[in-house]
C-alpha cells in the first residue's frame, strides 16, 4: 500500500470527525511500516504550506493528530529531530495555527527518542514567538501539560537553558485564572522550583505565586468533578514554600495576610507558616521569628474568637519550636521569646490570659522539652512554694498539677523526662507526694473532701515515676496502701502502680503488693474490690503475675471463702479473662486445668447465688472459645453427659460449655436429650432467668445443629409438643416457639416457614395474641449475647418478605397485633429492602403514627420514618402533608404520654426542615404555632428537642436558611 493520495487527504479535512478517523489510520499504517512519516508530510505539503489559513489550519490539524495516535516508539531521532524544525518554524505562523501546533508540540515532546538538544530549540522558539496566555483555556491546559512533562523528564537540559526557560515558564504562568490550570502549575511547580536554581528569577517564580494568595474561589455546584477551594489552597502552599529563597517573602506574605478580617484568610496564612516551618531549615527563618511570633500572638493570646484559628495558630508555634529544637542556639531564641510573654501568667490561674499562657507554655515542651519544661516547672514550683498546703481544696494548685502533669507527659514523649533539672524536678514532686498524702492525716474526712487535689496529684504521679527519687517512691507506695485501705476513700491510680511496677518491680512487691495480699483475708467488701481493680492491670507484667493469680484462684476455689468474697473473687476472675490474650488462657487452662475447678465449684458448692453462677458461666465461655476445637469437642464429651439441666448450677454450666461452642462440634449424640430437658425447663420455671438462658441455648443449638433427618425430626417433634401446650393457652411455649423459629430462620432451615405461620395464625387469637405479636420482635431483634453462627445469606430480606405474603390483608385492614408483629419485623429489616418496597410500607406506617398505639410501637415506626427523611426521600416529601400532623400530635404531652415517643416526633420534625424551602413554606406557621406546647413540657429532654425543631422551622425560607 502506498501514500495516502491528495484526494485521500483532501477528504479527511473536510470535517472533525473524517480528520480523527483519518489520523488513526495513517497512525496505524505508520506504526506498521507501510510509509514512513516524512511521506505523509510530503503527500500533506499542499495543505501545509498553502496560502489559504484554513487549509493551513486543517493540514496541521491532521499531522498533529496523527502523531498524536502515534505509539511513543515509532518514530526515530531523525524523523522527530525534522519534525521540531518543522513546529518551531510554524510557531511564527498565523494565531489561527497555534492550536494544531500544540497538540503536535505535546505530542512531540511524548515520544521516546526525541532529541534532548530538540528540547531547548524547541523551547526558545515557542517563547519567543508565542504568548502562553493569548491561548485558549483548552491549549493553556496542552502547554502546561507539556511543561510538566518535560520538568520531569529533561531537567538536565532545561538547568541548561538557565534564566531562559525560568522567564519563560514564569511569563507563560503569570496571569492565568482558570482554576483547572491552576490546579496544573500548584501540582507540578513544587518539585520544578525545589531542584531547579531559580539564580535571579527566584523573587519574580514567588511573585506569581503570592498573587493568588489567598486562594479566592467558589467551585462551580453542577461539576461533578469540580476542583475544591481547600485543595487548591493547599497545592498553591507548597508552591510558596517550595525553595529556601522564598523564606522572607513567604514570612511577609502570611503576615500580612494574617491581619485580614475573614477566617479563610487566617487559616490560609497560619497553614502557610505551618508549612514554612515544615519545609524552611530553622536558620533560614530565624531572622523572621520575631516577626512571625508577633503574627501568631495575636491570635493565641489571648486567643482569636474562631477556635479553628486559635488550634491552627497553636499548632503552626508548635511545629516552628519543633523544628527550631534541632539547632539549640536558635530553638533557645525562640523559646526565651514565647516563654518571655507567657511565663508571668502562668502563675495566677484567675487572670484571663491563664489559659492562654498555658496552651501556648505546652507547645513550648512539645518543642524543645528540656528547655521549656525547666522553666515553666520552675514557675510553678516558686508559686506552689508560697500556697498553703491545707485540706481545704486548693484550686490554684489543682489546676497547676494538671499542667504540670502535661509537662511531664510531653517531655516523656520527647524522651527529655530524664533529661529535667533535678533541682526543680525533686522539691515540686515533695509538693505532689504532700498533697496525695494529706488522705492519712486523721482529720482528712473523705466523705467531705471531693479528693480533686488528690486525683490531681495522682495524675502528676503517674507520668514523674522516672524521675522520683527512692525516698519520694517510699513515700508514695505508703500513701498507695493508705489509699486502698482507707474504708471510704476509692481513688483510681492503676496507671500508676503499672509504671511503677515496670520501672520498680521488687519495690511494688515488697512495699504495696505484699501487703494488700498479706492483708486481703481482714479487708472489707470495697477494700477487696479496690485491691483487685489495682492488682489485675500488673498480671502482664511477669514479676506479678503468678503472685497475682494465686491470689485470685485461692479466693475463688478455697472452700472457706463465702459470699460475696466469692463472688468478688469471681468478678476479678472474669476480668482477667477478659483482659488477656489467646494464649495466655490456654497456658492457664493447661496448668491449672481452670475450666475443670470452675465446674466442680458450680456443682459442688451447695446455695451458690445466680450471679456467681453468671460469672462461672462466662468465665467458662470464654475459656471455651479460647480452646482448639480438639478440647472443645473432649470437654464437651466429657461433662455433658452428666450434667442435669433442671438444676440451676448445672444449667449455667451448660451455657458456659456450650453458649458459643465451635459450630463445627457436632453435638448429635446429645443432641434429643438437650432439647428436651431444656424445653421442660423454659415450659415448667417460674425463674425467668433459668427460661431466658434455656431460650438462648435452644435457639443457639437449632441454629447450628448439622442438617440431617435425625435432628430434624427431632426439632419437629418439639415443635409438636410446644404446639400442643399452645392449644391449652400456654404463653410459655409462644416465646419458646419464637426462640426456636429465630435460630432456625438465621440458619435457612425450612421448618422456620412452618413456625412462622403458627404465629401468624395466633396473632387472631383472643388470648395468646399479644405474646404472639412480641414472639415476632424475639425472631427479628439483635441479642449480642447470643450465639448464632450459621447465617444464611440475605435472610433477614427473605423473613421479610415471607411475612409480608402471610400476613397480607390483614396489614391492609390495619389489624391491631398485626400491625405490631410486622412493625417488629420492619424495625430489622434493612433499610434498603424497605426503600424498594416503600410504596407498599408508606401507608402502614402512617397508619401506625395515626393509631397513637404503645411508646414502643410507636418509637420503631418513628425511626423507620426519620431514615427516609434524612435521605430526602421523594416518597416522604409527597406526603409530609401526614406526616407533619401526624408529628405534632405526638409531641404533646396530653395525646402521648410517652417521653421517648414525644422526642421521636420533634426530631423527626426537625430533620423535615431539610426538605426544599418551596416544599416545607405552606405547612411553616401551623407547625410553628403547633411547636408551642411542646416548648411547655414538663421533660427538659422534650423542651431542648421542641426549641431545635421550632427553631429550624422558623428559619425556613430565611435568606441563609435555603
Amino acid at each position: 500500500m502506498t501514500t495516502p493520495t491528495r484526494e485521500t487527504l483532501e477528504k479527511a479535512l473536510k470535517s472533525d470527525a473524517k480528520l480523527q478517523a483519518a489520523a488513526t489510520q495513517f497512525a496505524n499504517e505508520l506504526a506498521g511500516g507501510t510509509y514512513t512519516i516524512a511521506d505523509l508530510a510530503e503527500q500533506l505539503g499542499f495543505a501545509l504550506t498553502s496560502a489559504d489559513t484554513e487549509e493551513r489550519v486543517a493540514g496541521t490539524n491532521l499531522l498533529s493528530a496523527v502523531l498524536n495516535a502515534l505509539p511513543g516508539d515509532v518514530l526515530n531521532s531523525k524523523q522527530l529531530e525534522f519534525l521540531t524544525t518543522f513546529y518551531t518554524d510554524r510557531l511564527r505562523d498565523h494565531h489561527n495555527v497555534m492550536p494544531a501546533i500544540i497538540v503536535g508540540l505535546n505530542a512531540l515532546v511524548h515520544m521516546k527518542q526525541l532529541p534532548a538538544e530538540s528540547v531547548p530549540l524547541l523551547l526558545q522558539a515557542f517563547f519567543q514567538y508565542t504568548t502562553c496566555q493569548s491561548q485558549t483555556r483548552g491549549d493553556r491546559t496542552k502547554i502546561f501539560n507539556m511543561f510538566k512533562y518535560l520538568t520531569v523528564h529533561y531537567q538536565p537540559e532545561l538547568v541548561k537553558m538557565a534564566g531562559d526557560f525560568l522567564f519563560g515558564l514564569i511569563n507563560s504562568i503569570d496571569g492565568e485564572r482558570d482554576p483547572r490550570n491552576l490546579d496544573i502549575i500548584f501540582s507540578f511547580m513544587p518539585e520544578f522550583i525545589s531542584q531547579y536554581p531559580l539564580l535571579h528569577l527566584a523573587e519574580e517564580m514567588f511573585e506569581i505565586f503570592a498573587c493568588y494568595f489567598p486562594i479566592d474561589f467558589n467551585p462551580s455546584k453542577e461539576d461533578p468533578e469540580a476542583i475544591t477551594r481547600d485543595a487548591l489552597a493547599e497545592k498553591l502552599t507548597h508552591c510558596l514554600v517550595a525553595s529556601e529563597q522564598f523564606a522572607e517573602w513567604t514570612v511577609s506574605l502570611a503576615v500580612e495576610k494574617l491581619d485580614s478580617e475573614l477566617v479563610v484568610a487566617k487559616l490560609d496564612s497560619i497553614e502557610l507558616l505551618h508549612q514554612a516551618a515544615l519545609k524552611f531549615s530553622p536558620a533560614a527563618l530565624e531572622p523572621y521569628f520575631a516577626q512571625i511570633w508577633q503574627a501568631l500572638k495575636a491570635e493565641t493570646f489571648p486567643g482569636s474568637d474562631n477556635a479553628d484559628v486559635l488550634r491552627c495558630a497553636l499548632k503552626a508555634l508548635a511545629e516552628l519550636l519543633k523544628s527550631a529544637a534541632k539547632v539549640p542556639s536558635i530553638s533557645h531564641n525562640y523559646q526565651s521569646n514565647v516563654l518571655g510573654v507567657v511565663l508571668p501568667h502562668l502563675s495566677d490561674v484567675h487572670h484571663r490570659l491563664f489559659h492562654p499562657a498555658t496552651a501556648i507554655a505546652l507547645m513550648c515542651v512539645s518543642g524543645d522539652a528540656p528547655y521549656a519544661a525547666d522553666k515553666i516547672l520552675n514557675t510553678f514550683l516558686l508559686k506552689l512554694q508560697t500556697i498553703e498546703l491545707s485540706m481545704k481544696t486548693s484550686e490554684e494548685r489543682i489546676k497547676f498539677y494538671h499542667i504540670i502533669s502535661q509537662v511531664y507527659k510531653l517531655a516523656a514523649l520527647r524522651d527529655s523526662l530524664t533529661k529535667l533539672d533535678k533541682a526543680i524536678l525533686l522539691p515540686l514532686q515533695d509538693d505532689v507526694i504532700a498533697a496525695l498524702r494529706l488522705c492519712e492525716r486523721d482529720d482528712f474526712d473523705a466523705k467531705q473532701e471531693d479528693l480533686e487535689l488528690q486525683t490531681a496529684a495522682l495524675s502528676v504521679l503517674c507520668e514523674c515515676v522516672p524521675v522520683l527519687s527512692e525516698a519520694q517512691r517510699a513515700l508514695v507506695y505508703k500513701a498507695l496502701v493508705q489509699l486502698i485501705s482507707h474504708p471510704y476513700i476509692d481513688l483510681d491510680f492503676k496507671l500508676l502502680t503499672v509504671n511503677l511496677g515496670a520501672l520498680h518491680p521488687v519495690e511494688l512487691q515488697s512495699s504495696f503488693i505484699d501487703i494488700c495480699i498479706r492483708n486481703f483475708d481482714i479487708f472489707s467488701e470495697f477494700i477487696k474490690r479496690k485491691i483487685y481493680s489495682n492488682l489485675l492491670p500488673l498480671l502482664p507484667q511477669i514479676a506479678f503475675t503468678q503472685r497475682i493469680l494465686d491470689l485470685v484462684m485461692k479466693e475463688v476455689f478455697t472452700p472457706t471463702v463465702t459470699e460475696p468474697g466469692r463472688l468478688l473473687a469471681l468478678e476479678a476472675l472474669s476480668t482477667l479473662l477478659n483482659q488477656e490474650e489467646q494464649r495466655f488462657i490456654v497456658e492457664l487452662q493447661q496448668q491449672s486445668n481452670l475450666l475443670h475447678q470452675l465446674i466442680e465449684l458450680a456443682r459442688n458448692t451447695p446455695a451458690l447465688p445466680l450471679a456467681s453462677l453468671e460469672l462461672i458461666a462466662a468465665a467458662l465461655s470464654r475459656i471455651m472459645q479460647q480452646l482448639p476445637l480438639s478440647e472443645q469437642s473432649a470437654i464437651v464429651s466429657e461433662y455433658l453427659p452428666t450434667l442435669d439441666l433442671q438444676e440451676a448450677a448445672q444449667l449455667y454450666v451448660a451455657r458456659g460449655l456450650l453458649g458459643y461452642l465451635h459450630k463445627d462440634i457436632a453435638l448429635d449424640d446429645h443432641f434429643e436429650r438437650l432439647l428436651d430437658d431444656l424445653t421442660k425447663l423454659s415450659l415448667s420455671s417460674d425463674n425467668e432467668q433459668l427460661r431466658t438462658i434455656a431460650h438462648h441455648l435452644l435457639c443457639s443449638l437449632v441454629n447450628k445443629m448439622d442438617n440431617t433427618k435425625e435432628n430434624r425430626s427431632q426439632v419437629k417433634r418439639i415443635i409438636h409438643q410446644l404446639k400442643e401446650a399452645i392449644k391449652s393457652g400456654d404463653q410459655r411455649a409462644v416465646h419458646l416457639l419464637a426462640w426456636l423459629a429465630k435460630g432456625l430462620v438465621v440458619a435457612g432451615f425450612e421448618e422456620a416457614a412452618e413456625i412462622i405461620t403458627d404465629l401468624t395464625d395466633l396473632l387472631e387469637h383472643p388470648t395468646l395474641c399479644t405474646a404472639a405479636a412480641l414472639a415476632f420482635d424475639v425472631i427479628a431483634a439483635e441479642f449480642p449475647e447470643l450465639d448464632l453462627p450459621v447465617v444464611k445469606f440475605l435472610y433477614k430480606q427473605k423473613f421479610f418478605h415471607t411475612i409480608m405474603n402471610k400476613l397480607g390483608s390483614k396489614l391492609s385492614n390495619y389489624c391491631e397485633h398485626h400491625m405490631k408483629a410486622f412493625i417488629y419485623v420492619l424495625k430489622a429489616t434493612p433499610h434498603s429492602v424497605i426503600r424498594l418496597n416503600i410504596k407498599q410500607l408508606g401507608p402502614l406506617l402512617f397508619k401506625t403514627l395515626d393509631a397513637q398505639s404503645d411508646g414502643q410501637f410507636l418509637c420503631i415506626a418513628l425511626n423507620i420514618c426519620n431514615n427516609f427523611v434524612k435521605q430526602q426521600d421523594a416518597y416522604f416529601q409527597a406526603h409530609l402533608g401526614h406526616i407533619i400532623p401526624s408529628c405534632l400530635e405526638l409531641s404533646k404531652q396530653k395525646t402521648q404520654p410517652n417521653m421517648q415517643v414525644r422526642i421521636a416526633a420533634l426530631q423527626l420534625l426537625y430533620d423535615i426542615t431539610k426538605y426544599p424551602t418551596y416544599v416545607l413554606l405552606p405547612h411553616k406557621v401551623d407547625v410553628t404555632l403547633a411547636l408551642a406546647a411542646a416548648l411547655d413540657d414538663p421533660k427538659r429532654l422534650v423542651r431542648n428537642a421542641a426549641v431545635k425543631a421550632r427553631n429550624a422551622w422558623y428559619l425556613v425560607g430565611a435568606p441563609s436558611g435555603d
